[in-house]
This record gives structure tokens, sequence and C-alpha cells, in this order.
């Protein structure tokens, strides 16, 4: 059942939607999928077990007692009601202080995830000690939630061990009345009380298994919350997406990440199967929020995001996305191989398939002086190797998964100018038949667009070639005299001129 559980709760966490990620801290999802599993794997091995042979001893010792003396096991049995309220109320307390624990364990899961991540950063600016004490105060929170727990825990053996005394007692003294006025002899109230003992014994058990059942409890009210996240749906009546030309059409789009919130305003665009589109603008203007709705990683708020005229919300995701890649500015390496990782987006790829990949991509060269080439295994997030090395990599992913659309975000941004010249060569190789949305920021490398769509706080503000939009001095013109001086920009309109 835990397996079954665990594999349940990965599978949802790779249908979950963007927004869970962009809110939640990974070190709280990897708590829940480990920290929460392990508790409740822990309640069903051993705890249970002990519980049920202690239920069967205490049933078979009643029997024994009650076919001894019925009027005594009466007097025992009204004391099961007061075990039982009682292991209930210490059982409610327990599960919220569990959940407390658990809950800063999760805390403390995150803060060091996050340290391990940004350990560059931390070096960088001296920060160890900081993080040290931020590090501190969490683990001090994690040890008084648990503090507090065992205090509960610490009391709840000894008060149940109190009402089987006092049960114990009760017995003792109506079974010597018994005994007094010659209803029962002293051998039959030395077997009563040996089995009575016997009865209370698990008692003890009971208490470890409460203790553990409440963390079990606790961790399987995180583990539901988990599992009650919405995932990314399909419609019931989704269809597989055929294989597409690349035609994109922007209905007249609104999007917002909240409700009542609109980010994006009445997006109206055409682009045709096999063209090359820029996307450019400040920081800001949502260039990467409209290249994730032809994703489909968010659906539009109003009108309709379509490929080759299917509604993206009425076809399959992994039909839709099995025909796309994307290439990232921040580039994520698996913890593999460099061919496991060019590989990642077609398991069934040839070694000669990865190559040439590679060298459209510009990459097999540099790999092929690498320690091991190909075999050579990254560290995560390929630190062993420079932001060049990685991009190209996850170019050669993207060229071997043979796309039909291609989203380039800042894949060129904060490389060497040789770096981002041996890029732009291996693009221009590959983006022939394909559709291609580039988000840009350095806009010399998007002149070569077919189209440049020109966003502004989530509007459309100009479209057109670069030559166009410089002629018409408008929106691009400011970008390009923001990044190259209005010397370069005087230049290129004369250069225009004379053409």
């Amino acid at each position: 059942m835990v397996l079954a559980i665990g594999r349940e709760m990965f599978g949802r966490l790779e249908r979950m939607p963007l927004r869970y990620f962009e809110r939640q801290e990974s070190g709280v999802t990897m708590s829940r999928l480990v920290n929460d599993v392990n508790a409740l794997q822990q309640a069903l091995i051993g705890p249970t077990v002990n519980a049920f042979v202690g239920v069967i001893d205490m049933c078979i010792y009643l029997v024994i007692l009650s076919t001894l003396n019925w009027r005594l096991t009466l007097m025992i049995v009204a004391t099961v009601p007061a075990l039982i309220v009682t292991t209930r109320i210490i059982s409610d307390i327990l599960r919220v202080r569990y959940r407390k624990v658990q809950e800063s364990a999760a805390r403390v899961n995150a803060v060091l995830q996050e340290n391990v991540a940004g350990v560059r950063v931390a070096r960088a600016f001296a920060r160890e000690s900081a993080d040290q004490r931020r590090f501190d105060t969490q683990n001090r929170q994690n040890m008084g939630a648990n503090m507090e727990a065992v205090r509960v825990q610490s009391i709840a053996t000894p008060t149940m061990q109190m009402i089987a005394a006092a049960g114990t007692a009760l017995v003792l003294w109506y079974g010597a009345a018994q005994v007094m006025m010659g209803q029962a002899t002293v051998g039959e109230l030395v077997a009563f009380m040996t089995y009575l003992i016997a009865f209370y014994q698990p008692i003890a058990q009971f208490s470890e298994v409460n203790n553990v059942a409440s963390q079990a409890l606790a961790a399987s009210d995180r583990i539901f919350q988990f599992l009650d996240e919405p995932i990314e749906r399909e419609r019931p009546h989704a269809r597989v997406l055929p294989r597409i030309r690349g035609r994109v059409e922007f209905d007249h789009v609104d999007f917002g990440y909240q409700p009542g919130q609109r980010v994006l305003s009445d997006i109206h665009l055409d682009i045709a199967a096999g063209q090359m589109i820029a996307l450019v603008g400040h920081t800001g203007s949502k260039k990467t929020t409209l290249a994730n709705l032809v994703a489909r990683f968010y659906d539009p708020t109003a009108g309709s995001v379509r490929v080759d005229g299917h509604d993206l919300r009425d076809v399959t995701l992994h039909s839709l996305r099995s025909q796309m890649a994307i290439v990232l500015q921040e580039t994520f390496l698996f913890a593999s191989t460099v061919r496991e990782n060019i590989a990642y987006g077609r398991l069934d790829a040839t070694d000669e398939e990865v190559e040439a990949a590679a060298r459209l991509a510009n990459a097999h060269e540099f790999i092929a002086r690498l320690p091991g080439g190909y075999q050579l295994s990254v560290a995560e997030g390929g630190s062993r190797l420079s932001r060049g090395q990685r991009q190209r990599i996850a170019l050669a992913r993207a060229i071997l998964r043979d796309p039909r659309i291609l989203i380039l975000d800042e894949a060129t941004s904060d490389i060497d100018t040789e770096t981002e010249l041996q890029i732009q060569a291996a693009l221009e190789r590959v983006v022939a038949g394909r559709t291609v949305f580039v988000i840009a920021h350095r806009l010399s490398t998007i002149r070569n667009a077919h189209r440049i769509v020109v966003l502004d706080h989530g509007t459309v503000r100009e479209v057109g070639s670069h030559d166009a939009l410089m002629r018409s001095g408008g929106a691009y013109c400011e970008l390009i005299e923001m990044q190259y001086g209005p010397e370069r920009n005087a230049d290129q309109k004369s250069a225009e001129m004379v053409a």
C-alpha cells in the first residue's frame, strides 16, 4: 500500500501544474514524498502487527477471565471505555503535535535544499554564518516541536497504566470481598489476578502503537492534502493531436495567474508554419508567459490558442508536447551522462542519432574533448560544464526530439560572444521547416526572424520584420536605442535608406 501511495504521489507530482511549483518550496514537496511516506510506512510495519497480536491476546485472556469469574470480568470491561477515551484524547493531541513536527521538518528540508542549490552564491557573498543561523533557527523550531510531542507521549503510558492499576485494585478489592463471603476461593482469585496482569500487559504496546499511529495520521493528513492538489487535466474527450505543420494562432487571448488578474490582454497573432517569431520587450513584458501558453503550461482565461486549427484544450497534453521542444535560459541537466541528457526526450535514440544532434548543436567537438566524452557523468544541474556547454547540450536535446515547434527562451543570454555565435550558427541549421519562438534579450540575435512581436506589459505593441520595425521608428526602435545607443540606431536607418 505504501508503495502504491508513493507511486501515486510521484505520478501526481509529474502532472502538477506550474502554479504548484511556483508557490511551493521544493524541500517541502520532497519532505512530503519522503518523510511523510516513511512515517506512514513505519506505522504499517511493526506497530500494526504488535497491535493485532495484542488485541488477540487480550481477547483470549478476556474469555479465560470470564470463565473464571464473570462478575470480576465485568469490572475489567468497565475500565475499557476509560482506556479508549484516554487513548483517543492523547491521539488527537499527538496528531496535532506531530503535524507541527512534520511541517517544521519540511521547513528544515527546504532551507537545506535551498542552501545546497545556492552554495556558490552563499560562498560568493560570504553568507555562511548567516545561513548557518537561519538553519539553526529552523532546526531549533523542529526540536521544539519534537519536544512538545515527546512531552505528550511521556504521559500517555503512565496514564493508561494508572487506569489499569485502578481497575486491578478494584478487582482485587471486590475479589477479596467475594472470598470473605465464600463466593470465590483464594485460588480462584490468585488465578484471576494472574490472567488479569497478562490481560493488561499489551497496554504499553498500545501506547507505543498510539504514538506511531498519531505520527502516521499526521503524515496522512499531509499526504492527502498533497493528493488533493489539482493536476493538469485534459477534457473528457480530448483527442490525440496528429502530426502538425506548426501554424500557431492566438485568438484574442487574455491570461492571468490569479482570478481577476490579467497579465496578457487581447493577444491576437496568426503565425504561419515554419516561421521564426521573435518575442521582445522590456523585462516583465510577459514574453515567457506568452510562450508558456503555446506549451500549454497554462490555459488562457479568455480566447484560445490553436495549433493547426486545434484548440490546445481539446487535445491530449502528451500528443502536443511530444511535438515540441524548449530550450531555457537556465539549462537544467540531470545527474547522468552527457548522452543520457541529450537523449532525455528520445530514450530510444541511437548513439549515431545522439552524435548527429550534438553536431548540429555545435556541441560534438567539446563533448569529444571531455574525459569520457558522451559517457561523462555530469553533476546535478551540469555544474561541471560551462553555461555555453550546457546550452549547446540542451539545444542538442531539443534537436534530437525533432520538434515541429521549438521555443528558445533567452537561450543565448549571459554567454560569451564566441559561444553565442556558435549557438546562432547551430540555430540557423535547425530552425528550417519548424515554427520557432525566440525570446531574446540581445536584439542582435533576432534580425533574421520572419516577424518580431514587441510586447509591453502583456499587450502587443508592434509586429513586423526587423527592417519594417526600424523604419516605423516605434517601440522596437526604442529598444534598439536602449541597447545599442542612438548612434547605432541612426547608422541602421542610414544603411536601410541606402539599401
